[in-house]
């Protein structure tokens, strides 16, 4: 058996700490807060059992515990094995312990483990080695054990368990990353399933509510149903919306029922409500999205036209309800966030709010959507989304100019990696692992296979109709590039974003060749965002072309006032362009910044 050392150390002051060098193994319970408030006895009966087993187990290997916390334990071990093995048998305790009872009342422990140095008194144990334990057991998943690679080295002899490398891992305030393994028990698979509770949804819940009608006062008519059964479908088609059942709203047709009651019974956060009334053939519908928790009415909108539009889903209210609800739902989660601390926001707010915040492009509120983004990364690991966004934050720091594309290549590829971990199938995953290829690697091949399998997965996915629409514009395919635009802005984008879709689409335009449809989309992308930099560089690329030499110059004249960093050289060497299409872009721009 392996032992490890005690070395004395010199303290503050004068005084003399004993330093230790052993493992060091933290483990703690996922979701124990809420298992508390389901049944609090409960969860106390059964971790003061598991205290109590593990108390019995440890002087097996050569283990002593440190700390208990009510919902998590610090450990430390003088034998690198012995953690290993104590550490299995800790899982192996819940494991058997969760045997026929609901997923919702399992209890699931996560365990990390590292062997470093740390100073010790009679209170507690101190150094950057045990922090750098309590940060491995982040990279856990339920009923999962993470040890470092440090640890790894030190584990001799054969060893009755799997591993499974998990490469070079970023951890929250640690500079470097740090090489760490998945250990399981043994068995034939090569990788360790995940394993815990379904993963969060990261969508606002929205409830439907059937309309009321002038046929049926206080309640619903066909009308009514019909007018909320095509709300239902068109919201349905939003990646930001998780809609409640019809089945569940349909049982509230006869009742007015209170916001209270629609929170508690259904869960939603906002409601959709309204009336529908028809009048001599035609139809006159209003409709306003309620927040459940606050009562505030966020979004209101009336259509008046012909019956048979509203059936066929030919009407202008219903094209625009699913970006305009979405676009209300972001602005309020926005209004929301301004104050809270992020633990007191929900995932979805969380998500929702980056997103918006990191496409207003300004510096701060970049940084701020990169907190968001990490704290939910932190927070939900098996959710793919947060490092989706991150990895597009770094793309948007790339093309904005603010980072180099060598210094944001690994850490977005790492963001991207652990989202296809997370869901390798995801569109948002496959969009943003193209994205990464084709403005950081330069890889126009892998980007466009990524986009292929995006729109494989979901056809009418509008954002891999815009990065697809993109590379195709790089590559000189400039038809190809505007019928893909042109399906992304008719899929609806989200508002907060559409800057960026008609950015995609003056792009597409100009390389297509069209230049008075390339100026009109980039001056319409930079009226929602005069700070896009790509918006400005199309337009001034296609004024030049058109001959309009002076307006090219001015337009980069706003873009330096905008941006002062900006430089035609640095945005040429950033982008994907090659062959043709980077002659003719260098060509314009460098006319444009000539002034002749």
């Amino acid at each position: 058996m392996q032992t490890l050392t005690k070395m004395p150390h010199s303290g503050v002051d004068g005084g003399r700490f004993p330093r230790f060098t052993k493992v060091i193994a933290v483990a703690d319970v996922v979701e124990s807060v809420r298992l508390m408030e389901e049944d609090e006895a409960e969860f106390i009966r059964r971790w003061k059992l598991f205290v109590g087993f593990v108390l019995k187990r440890l002087p097996l290997d050569t283990g002593r515990m440190h700390r208990s916390l009510g919902d998590g334990l610090m450990i430390e071990f003088t034998d690198p094995q012995g953690c290993i093995r104590a550490a299995l048998a800790m899982q192996g305790w819940f494991m058997e312990g969760n045997r026929g009872l609901p997923p919702e009342q399992q209890v699931h422990l996560r365990i990390g483990a590292h062997i470093g140095d740390f100073v010790a008194d009679e209170y507690d144990i101190y150094g950057t080695d045990v922090n750098l334990a309590a940060r491995i057991a982040t990279l856990a998943g339920p009923g999962e054990i993470v040890i470092s690679g440090a640890l790894r080295e030190r584990v001799r002899g054969e060893l009755n368990a799997q591993l499974e490398d998990l490469g070079a891992c970023h951890l929250k305030h640690v500079k470097l990353p740090v090489r760490a393994y998945r250990v399981g028990f043994t068995g034939p698979a090569p990788v360790m399933p995940a394993v815990g509770p379904t993963r969060a949804t990261m969508r606002a819940s929205v409830a439907v509510l059937p309309f009321e009608t002038s046929d049926a006062p206080g309640g619903s008519g066909s009308l009514g149903q019909a007018a909320a059964d095509e709300a239902v479908a068109a919201l349905s088609r939003s990646d930001g919306l998780q809609v409640t059942s019809r089945l569940s709203t349909v049982a509230l047709r006869q009742v007015r029922p209170s916001l209270d009651e629609i929170r508690r019974h259904l869960g939603s956060r906002y409601v959709l409500s309204g009336h529908a009334r028809e009048i001599g053939g035609q139809l006159a519908v209003f409709a306003e999205l309620t927040d459940t928790h606050s009562g505030h009415i966020v979004w209101a909108d009336s259509f008046k036209g012909r019956l048979p539009d509203l059936l066929t889903g030919g009407t202008t209210f219903l094209a625009t309800l699913a970006p305009s609800v979405n676009a209300a739902v972001m602005a309020n989660e926005v209004d929301r966030a301004e104050g809270l601390p992020l633990p007191a926001l929900e995932g979805y707010a969380l998500l929702l709010t980056s997103i918006a915040v990191m496409h207003r492009l300004g510096r701060a509120d970049l940084d701020r959507a990169r907190l968001m983004l990490e704290h939910l990364a932190e927070r939900d690991r098996r959710h793919p989304a947060a490092h989706a966004w991150l990895a597009h934050w770094h793309v948007l720091g790339v093309l904005q100019g603010w980072l180099g594309a060598e210094d944001a290549l690994q850490p977005a590829t790492a963001h991207i990696q652990s989202a296809l971990q997370c869901d390798p199938q995801a569109p948002i995953v496959l969009c943003m692992a193209g994205h990464v290829a084709l403005h950081l690697a330069r890889d126009l091949r892998g980007a466009g296979e990524y986009f292929v399998q995006a729109l494989g997965s979901r056809p009418d996915d509008p954002l891999a109709h815009l990065l697809q629409g993109e590379l195709f514009a790089w590559r000189g395919q400039g038809q190809r590039a505007r019928a893909a635009c042109d399906a992304a802005l008719r899929l609806m984008p989200p508002l907060a974003l559409r800057y960026w879709y008609d950015a995609g689409a003056a792009l597409a335009c100009w390389a297509d060749g069209a230049l008075p449809q390339a100026v009109a989309a980039a001056e319409q992308s930079l009226r929602a965002n005069r700070r896009f930099v790509p918006a400005y560089c199309t337009l001034a690329a296609a004024q030049f072309e058109i001959g309009d030499i002076q307006e090219a110059r001015e337009t980069l004249d706003r873009l330096q006032d905008a941006q002062p960093r900006f430089s035609v050289a640095g945005y040429l060497q950033r982008t994907p362009a090659q062959g043709l299409v980077a002659s003719r872009l260098a060509k314009a721009l460098q006319g444009a910044a000539a002034g002749a």
